[in-house]
Formats: C-alpha cells, structure tokens, sequence
C-alpha cells in the first residue's frame, strides 16, 4: 500500500514539474502555396487550440508547436482560410497546405462597396496581422540608464532573435502598404488612358517614372491625371 502511494505521489509530483511530459509536442512543418503552385509568404498560421501564431518564410514554409488533435488554421489575404487537425503524437508531422482564392479577388468579380478593393485588403491584411502589429517594441536597451530613469533591460532581449524579426515585418509590411497604395492608384490602365502607351513602352514609362508613397498621397484624382501627362511629356523629350 504504501508502495502504491508513494508511486501516485511521486507521478503526481513529476505531472506537475513536468506538465509537458503529459501533453507531448508535435513539431507541424510544410509549406503554404495556392492552386497554381505559388508560394504564399507571409501567411498566418494559428493554433486555434492554444492560440500561438507563425508565419510562413519567403518560401512559404512555416513551423509551429501543437499536440495531437490540435487544430491549425491557415490565412491569408485574398484566400480562403483552411483548417487541418494534428494526428500525430509526438515527433514532426508534415502538412502542406494548398489555399484557395476567395471569389472576390477572382478576375471578372465586381465588387460594389463603398471601400475601393485597396482598402479592403488593408483592412484585411490589418486583421489578419495584428496580432503581430500591435505588440510593443522591446524598450531600447542599454548598459545603464540615468538615475531614476527606470528599468534597465538587457540588450539580449532587445536584439533577441525573435524581436529582430517582429521589428523586420512591421518595417516589411509598412512598405508593403505603401507600395500596394501607389500601385492600386498608378496602373497601367490609367496610364494607358492618359498617355496611350501599350507594351513595352507603357511598362518602361512606369518603372521610369514609379512616383513615391507621400507624393501619390498628397495627389487628388485629376492632380494625378495632370501629374501623369506632365511626367509624358517630360519622358518623351528624353
């Protein structure tokens, strides 16, 4: 009997020193690509059971930490979202996930909203992201600080690796809206309209002539159509 009791004890107190021996960890890897075989980076990918978040690699690989019967979501902007469950036990289980493209992206879909479909992706890219987006940046760190000035944090936790990489996709993402802005408003259909460039000729004026995030924002429609002929006229001179 007291054989017995000292092994529930002894179990007891090794669950409690060692929760995750009771619940093993399964490493879930793959890649997230659309229909057509392209690469998604940047997609979100969510334990829904704990709540942890990853993000897929350039390549469109992710990593990410779950126990068996977990369920993994899969987004991003523009696609449908997927859910897989986690089989295995322990060890790494590979799950490439193919999305699919929401029938609003899809050509030929028109849209009626009062939002033009640039805003709408900002307003999703900043859901699905934000989770990322609002956390705080780690207080710059040094070896002291002036009396009275507060904590001093360690410039390990400042420069960690995972801060490294939360500073470098707010900085990614900041550029990306700024360069999904200029595009949704200097296309090549309105360049064609305004100029009557086609081709290689069209192609060629806007990689020449790619206007910056603050002058498109401080240009109204027709500033813009005005913009657009003064800078034709300019190039053609050339």
């Amino acid at each position: 009997m007291k054989v017995l009791l000292r092994t529930l004890v002894l179990g007891c107190i090794a669950g409690f020193l060692f929760p995750s021996l009771a619940k093993a960890q399964v490493i879930v890897t793959g890649q997230i690509a659309d229909s057509n075989k392209l690469v998604l980076p940047f997609a979100t990918v969510t334990n829904l059971t704990t709540g942890k978040h990853s993000l897929s690699d350039q390549g469109g690989f992710y990593r990410i930490e779950a126990s068996r019967n977990d369920k993994i979501a899969f987004s991003f902007v523009g696609y449908l979202s997927d859910t897989v469950k986690v089989t295995l036990a322990t060890g790494t289980q590979t799950i490439n996930v193919k999305l699919v493209v929401a029938s609003r992206f899809l050509k030929g879909v028109e849209i009626s909203s009062q939002y033009t479909p640039y805003q709408m992706d900002s307003v999703e890219r900043r859901r699905q992201y934000g989770y990322l987006l609002d956390q705080p940046n780690k207080p710059l760190a040094g070896g002291s600080t002036p009396q009275g000035a507060g904590i001093v944090f360690s410039p390990i936790t400042r420069f960690s690796k995972g801060e490294r990489q939360k500073r470098q996709f707010k900085k990614n993402y900041e550029d990306m809206e700024r360069e999904k802005y200029i595009d949704s408003r200097f296309t090549p259909v309105l360049v064609n309209q305004v100029t009557g460039l086609k081709g290689d000729s069209l192609q060629l004026f806007m990689r020449d002539n790619y206007p910056d995030y603050n002058t498109l924002r401080a240009l109204g429609h027709n500033d813009l159509l005005y913009w657009i002929t003064d800078r034709y006229k300019a190039w053609g001179k050339k």
